[in-house]
């Protein structure tokens, strides 16, 4: 028999997706209230006050009949924590819009899309001049794209004392499956201080180099992780070479997986310099010199932020020419390293592609009976994890071809339309103008999806929308009932 009423215990171990789904929410409420706190400061306005404020006791309040402690909680299962993450994305996107709505600064919509571009750290922006918006507002953009290039799911397992195997279904849920330490909790905590740590870094070098101390705050987070809102209209254009130079170094730094970092801090260069991080810089320079036309400093700028997943610009891509443009969508595809803020493809997945061609080349030149290993990188890879890249790449260009299909559909032209899925689903940013209000609202919902499919790597996207229905009774049931 399940009780009306049940205690705050029993509903905490009842179910997963409000357990953690509360819990979720009760880590960002802070973030919501310092929010609030300085758009009084900053903007000296009541009404961006309540904007924060108001998630804050949405996200308070939702917490509060069941006490919730971070630590224990239901199981769940990989499938079941596949399908929670892309529904706690689509909860965040919605709360992190609350501030644009009741502020003004949007439509429901637009504000919708704002927030979903900004926790998927894509940049694509409903703002036509962002330096017009009110500083909290701007600041709660980069913010959103700073806790989102991580990830939410890292930021809360940072948070924890001890492992479980829900934590550890939780991070791969995210998109993730590389450790750092043996402890997914260890590993969570780490990332989170090498990016600290980096966003500091950034911050001051920005500073120095003659950037405001408002805009390296914005830059250096949004920089680090490759998410590209700006708090300029104009990107990067109105900064000098060296600043540009340094946003390169940072975008870097952002797309290079953590675990490579953590190798760096430990004095370890051949365990930060590993294959993918060479063919990193290695794709950025073949770009660079494929685009060096449009000027030396704007084709490393561009090529570095779209293989990157940055989306910052110094030029107006609209302009360029069909072949340039297929350059930097080339790169949005293809992505940064696995495991760090960046999304698209990831280059070791397309590097197993690569090499796959050479593989199968030679296993089709010799007996049927001899078993030549797949090895690359130092390392043997089983015949299901090329298959699972290959189904991934698969799916990825699939969705990617349908969102461009919409987008021809409309009117656009072909390669724009590729242009702009490309930076959606890749969480980049770069645009060829398509992207603004005057969108359409189909077309802007279809963007919202490639965003939100993009950041999750698509399959817990798919999961969960097949499970809508019984999604559902999973909220009407409540919590389980008592023995």
């Amino acid at each position: 028999m399940i009780r009306e009423n049940p205690t705050p215990a029993e509903g905490e171990t009842g179910n997963p997706f409000v357990v953690y789904t509360l819990r979720i929410l009760a880590i960002m409420s802070p973030l919501f209230l310092v929010m609030s706190i300085l758009a009084l400061e900053m903007d000296g306005s009541t009404k961006l006050f309540l904007s924060f404020f108001v998630p804050f006791l949405i996200c308070l309040l939702s917490a509060l009949p069941y006490r919730l402690s971070l630590e224990g909680g239901p199981e769940m299962d990989l499938k079941t924590a596949l399908i929670f993450s892309a529904f706690v994305w689509l909860v965040l996107s919605v709360i992190g819009a609350v501030p644009y709505w009741i502020s003004g600064t949007y439509s429901i919509l637009d504000g919708w899309f704002e927030s979903m571009s900004g926790f998927t750290a894509t940049g694509l922006t409903m703002a036509t001049r962002p330096e017009e918006l009110p500083r909290s507002i701007l600041l709660w953009r980069s913010m959103t794209e700073w806790i989102g290039g991580v990830g939410v799911i890292v930021l809360f397992l940072a948070l924890m004392t001890r492992t479980s195997k829900v934590l550890q279904h939780l991070y791969v849920a995210e998109a993730r499956t590389d450790k750092i330490v043996p402890s997914i909790v260890g590993t969570a905590k780490r990332i989170w201080t090498i990016y600290v740590m980096y966003t500091i870094l950034a911050t001051l070098v920005y500073w120095i180099l003659g950037m405001r101390l408002f805009d390296s705050v914005n830059h250096a987070m949004t920089t680090l992780a490759t998410g590209g809102f700006s708090t300029s209209s104009a990107s990067f254009a109105p900064y000098g070479t060296a600043i540009r130079i340094a946003g390169v170094v940072f975008m870097y730094i952002g797309a290079i997986s953590f675990a490579s970092h953590y190798h760096l801090f430990k004095g370890r260069l051949k365990g930060f310099f590993t294959v993918e991080v060479r063919a990193l810089i290695l794709a950025g320079v073949v770009a660079t010199l494929l685009a060096i036309t449009v000027g030396p400093v704007d084709a490393l700028f561009q090529s570095v932020s779209a293989l990157t997943g940055t989306g910052f610009s110094t030029a107006d891509i609209a302009s360029w020419s069909d072949y340039h443009k297929m350059i930097l969508t080339i790169l949005m595809i293809f992505g940064g390293g696995y495991g760090s803020t960046s999304s698209a493809l990831k280059m070791i997945r397309v590097l197993i592609l690569l090499y796959g061609i050479l593989w199968y080349v030679r296993v089709r030149q010799h007996p049927s009976r001899m078993i030549i290993p797949f090895r690359f990188g130092g390392r043997n890879y089983e015949p299901s994890e090329v298959r699972d890249v290959a189904i991934f790449v698969t799916s990825y260009i699939l969705v990617l071809m349908l969102g461009a299909l919409a987008f021809m559909a409309a009117g656009y032209d072909a390669m724009d339309s590729l242009f702009e899925v490309a930076s959606a689903e890749g969480n980049v940013g770069l645009s060829v103008g398509i992207t603004g209000p005057a969108l359409s609202p189909p077309l802007k919902l279809v963007l919202i999806l490639e965003m939100w499919a993009g950041r999750l790597e698509i399959f817990p996207v798919l999961m969960m929308l097949r499970e809508i229905p019984s999604l559902f009774k999973r909220f009407r049931r409540g919590p389980v009932a008592a023995p």
